[in-house]
Parts: structure tokens; sequence; C-alpha cells
């Protein structure tokens, strides 16, 4: 899910009038330059040679750019495909596949020039026609994945030549760039099968990208292997095997830790931070990471309970989300009262409904709305009791925490929850990914720029077809909103889209499609043998440079 969902957007963007900025940005991005630096001429890198052992907690679901929703796919995705472009360690958005690129002064043509020397992992090179297919996917009838709104402004898309690629807008669309750093598919692959069979492509499981590394074999419930792409158009990648093993939850992975069984761990369980600090300071460096994203309970907005707002706020006053940062996450985390987390420039700081806990007026909310005590103590209304389903991925000794105390608190305000912990493939597969839930508890790992049309804009929740088209599972329609979310992406000035996205904060968070909880510090732990490594607030990036000192 996250969506990934994994890691994508900003870019600052300012303007003096009009679409000049559009230039101005282009400028900026330029002398950025085309991600890490390249080794001067002369010089060669570290021996390619050694291996990295990630683990997992969830097996993947695709291998598919353009139709991945989860995390576990998200990783070997981000190691296999290259984009048009990346973040760099500064979070700006850099070339990656694409040399260079420009505007027209009115900000509705894009100019991308590829590089001639990429190849995928088959042999065959990559032009612009693979580029225009992998857009021209997103944008088909047919297309079964939820990216389609981000492409909306997006009219046509040409290859005029092997290496030249444009896009044409009907509008100025700021996060466009950050949008174009999905992986390219193979288009002499993919088009085997039409578009709406996309899913059926044996690619999906076997994936054949452009990226530092080429996928060898996936042992479900065990582990995936990948090798070296020698033909990496880029500086690297040095080491040779990337390994990813698979365990059934944090602990049992934090034991793998600690024997050495894996190389990095991006989230050491909070319990566990100080004590596996002080024990293995030779052997790991240590890096807290604040969290681009957030955890939160999704409520179904067309439930006949969550439905009513008085119930939505209730939960948020009868929950002691400081509690939890305090006692489950020991203090690496903030609580949140809406959808763009404290890291993000468009957080609207100061200016919105803290919701302290305070289980007295939770109770003088469900009263209003009708809901009175039962004689077992959960409250009812019209015979029916305040009670719903919260699911949530198996495997994860914070999510049960959280879920505990969140049945507990709930429960002392007349509210009854049944906790789900679903294996995470199915809860993808079967209730995600099919909006079939009564609510959820998860979290968002979140993109470089605040747009969240995709996450709560009426045309990216489940369309005529039952097909849910973005990450709106939860079916929250809000027409204001809706008018932000689409003046925020035409807005150039980044001030100005500051401005948009604080007030879309305030309906988000009056209205509440979820239930807030935090956004965490995780304290991440690498190996101290592989070196190279890039730091930023994303955790470790250009897993190409890496190297291993033995």
């Amino acid at each position: 899910m996250s969506a990934l969902e994994t890691l994508k957007e900003r870019k600052d963007k300012m303007r003096k009038t009009g679409v000049l900025l559009v230039c101005t940005l282009v400028f900026a991005l330029l002398l950025v330059g085309c991600g890490p630096k390249e080794p001067e001429t002369g010089t060669t890198g570290p021996d390619l040679g050694g291996s990295i052992i990630f683990g997992m907690t969830g097996d993947p679901v695709i291998f598919n750019p353009i139709l991945s929703t989860d995390v576990p796919s998200g990783e070997i995705i981000d190691l296999t495909y290259s984009g048009l472009v990346r973040a760099n360690e500064n979070l700006e958005m850099v070339g990656d596949l694409a040399e260079e690129w420009s505007f027209s002064d009115d900000g509705l043509v894009w100019t991308f020039k590829l590089r001639e020397d990429v190849r995928f992992h088959d042999g065959e090179p990559l032009t612009s026609a693979d580029v225009k297919y992998t857009y021209d996917a997103i944008k088909d009838p047919d297309y079964q994945g939820i990216r389609a709104t981000d492409f909306k402004p997006v009219e046509k898309i040409e290859a005029p030549d092997d290496y030249t690629v444009v896009f044409y807008l009907s509008e100025p669309y700021a996060p466009l760039l950050t949008n174009l750093s999905y992986g390219i598919l193979p288009k002499h692959i993919f088009e085997q099968t039409s578009i709406k069979d996309m899913k059926q492509n044996e690619a999906n499981m076997n994936p054949i990208g452009t990226g530092p590394y080429k996928f060898v074999e996936w042992q479900k419930g065990q582990h995936i292997i990948l090798e070296a792409n020698e033909d990496y158009y880029g500086e690297g990648p040095y080491i040779e095997q990337v390994i990813y093993k698979f365990y059934q939850d944090e602990q049992v992975m934090l034991a793998a830790l600690e024997k050495g069984d894996i190389s990095y761990m991006g989230s050491i369980p909070p319990d566990d931070i100080e004590r596996v600090r002080d024990e293995y300071a030779d052997r790991f460096e240590f890096v807290e990471v604040p969290q681009n994203g957030y955890t939160y309970i999704g409520l179904k907005q067309t439930h006949p309970i969550l439905k009513e707002k008085n119930v939505r706020k209730a939960l948020m006053y009868g929950l002691n989300r400081q509690g939890i940062v305090d006692d489950i996450l020991l203090g690496y985390g903030t609580v949140v009262n809406s959808n763009i987390p404290p890291v993000s420039w468009a957080y609207a700081e100061g200016e919105l409904e803290e919701y302290p806990y305070d289980p007295e007026k939770a109770k003088d909310l469900l009263e209003e709305a009708g809901w009175v005590e039962g004689p077992d103590g959960i409250r009812v209304k019209d015979g029916e009791k305040l009670s719903f389903s919260v699911l949530t991925s198996s495997g994860s000794k914070l999510n049960e925490s959280v879920m505990m105390i969140a049945q507990e608190d709930w429960l002392d305000i007349g509210v009854e929850i049944h906790p789900e912990f679903i294996e995470w493939a199915v809860l993808c597969s079967q209730y995600l990914d099919v909006a079939q839930f009564e609510a959820y508890l998860l979290a968002w790992s979140l993109g470089l720029d605040p747009d969240f049309y995709l996450f709560f804009h009426s045309d990216a929740a489940v369309d005529e077809r039952g097909q849910l088209v973005g990450f709106n599972d939860v079916e929250f329609k809000n027409e204001r909103l809706d008018e932000l979310l689409e003046a925020g992406r035409r807005e150039l000035d980044q001030e100005r889209r500051k401005e948009i996205y604080i007030e879309a904060q305030k309906i988000v968070n009056e209205e509440l499609p979820y239930v807030f909880l935090f956004s965490r510090n995780s304290v991440a732990a690498m190996d101290n043998r592989v070196k190279g490594v890039v730091w930023s607030a994303l955790g470790p990036m250009f897993p190409e440079l890496w190297y291993i000192e033995e």
C-alpha cells in the first residue's frame, strides 16, 4: 500500500510572476545535476563483490512499477527499475534515465532527453517508445492501477525520436516532475498483453527493468535474490548480490540482525532501540530518520456507523494518542492531526484542532449522536451496536500494541472494535486494493510533493465500475477539498500552494476520514562493513553506490 508506496515526490517551486517559475525551476533542476556524482575520469570505484541481506515481514505482491501499491514490492522495484527522475539526498528531483529536460514558456509542454546508453536486463535498448508506452498505459481507459489521476492533466505523450519524449499538458501541473519517477516498463515485453490484462503478464513476477540489480529468483516465504547488473548505465553497482529474507515478525527479524544474518534493519522496535545501540555499537551504524508519513486508522465513509462525523470525532478524543507515542514508541514519534506530516514544507503547524485525549468529551459526542450505553457497556442506536472490525497486517508488534490500546480506550467510551490480523499480501489483494473493509490500521510512506489528490479526492475513490482508482479507499468525498486539491496541482508558487494545502488539511482535520495517530522516528541499523551509504530524510539512498569492506 503505500502505497510505497512508498518514496517519490517534492521539489520547491517559487515563481516571480505568472508561469515564469516554470523556466526558473527547470534551470534550478538542471543545476542540481543528474543524481549521484560520477567517478572522475581516470578513477575507478570499489571492486564488485560481497552481498547484502535485508529482511522482510511480508511477501511482495507484484513487481510492476505502475501497478504496485505495497512496500515489499516497491523495495524490489526500486532496485530493478529506473525512472526518468529520482530524488537525491537533499530531496530534490534529479535526472536518472533523463539527461535533461525543459518546459515551454506556458508550462504546458515538457521535453525530456534520454540517456542513449541504457539497456534492459534482457539486453534490449531503452528508448522513448518504452517511456511513452509506460505513461500511455497509465492513461489508458483499461488501466487497472491507481495512478491515473496523477496524470490527469497530461493530454498526450509523443516520442519524436528514439531519445526524446514530450508530454503535452492541458494546464500547468506542479507535481508532474515528481510523478515521473515511476520505473519504465519494457514495451517489447508488456505489449504482449493488453493493458486490461497487464496484471497477468509474466514479467510482473520476473521483473526486467534497467535498474542496478537484476532479478534472479523468489522463493515465497524464504528469500528473493538479485544480482548486480553488469550493464548498468550509472556508477556501480558495487555489491554483487542483494538478498531479501522473510521473517514472521519484527522481533524475529531483529534477532536475525543481532545474529548477523541480515545487514540492515530500517526500523528497530522502540523497546529495543537503546539496548541494541549499546550492545552493537561496534557492529552497526545507527541513524534516526524522521518518517515522511504517518500511522492512521482508515474509516470507511460509506459505513452506516463510521459515516457519522460525531462518531469519528469521538474516536479521536477517545484514544490516548500521546500515550501511544510515549509508551509504545518511547518518544520516537509525534502525534499528528491531519495528513501532511511535520517534515513537509506544507505542514499546517498550529492551524489544526489537536483532539487531546478527553474520554468525557468523546462520550458527550456519542450521546449527541444518539448512541446510548447498552446493558453490556457497548453503545447502541436503533438496535445496532457501536461495533466494527479493524484490519491490519500480521507480524507487526507495533500494530498489535496500537490495536490493543485502541480496543481498550474505545471500550471505555462504549465503542467495540474487532481486531483482525491478516497476512500482508492477502490484506492488500482481498481488502485494501478492492476497498472492502470497515476500518483498517496501517501507515503511509509519502512522496516528496504535498499533493494528496490521490488519497482524498473524490475521483481517487471507487469508480462507477466498482474499481478503486486511487488511494482513497475510505471513499471520502468533499466538494471543497476537491477544489483545493485541483488548485494545488495547478499552482506553481510554493507559498500559494502552502496556503491551499493548509486549508485542505483543515478540512481533513475537521472531517476525519482517518483517525490520525502519529508520525514516528525510525532508528535504522546498517552493518558498518557496508560503506558508501548516502543518508537522507528518506533513509539510505543510492544502493548502487554501496560497497562491502571486509
